[in-house]
């Protein structure tokens, strides 16, 4: 989709367009992550910004290069911690 030019209202309130709101599945009161890196704006929903983190730990490797699941890793850290 390409970018649609809107303005900054009263209170710094930005009105996000019709066509973005519907694709994006959208609705009053619906939860937004604002996220600023260097001199741009990124607006999420917390689902989508759920759905990008799991993506990025689903595939997670080791420094030998091989997958290994992190939440094996998390039951083995903390049944040493017990045993301690």
């Amino acid at each position: 989709m390409s970018a649609i030019r809107t303005k900054l209202g009263e209170g710094g309130r930005v009105i996000i367009p019709a066509t973005f709101r519907q694709n994006l599945h959208l609705a009053a009161g619906d939860d937004l992550i604002l996220h600023m890196q260097e001199d741009m704006i990124y607006i999420t929903t917390p689902d989508q910004a759920l759905h990008k983190l799991q993506a990025k730990v689903k595939n997670y490797v080791d420094t030998t290069g091989e997958h290994i699941s992190l939440v094996d890793e998390l039951i083995a850290m903390r049944r040493l911690e017990v045993d301690l």
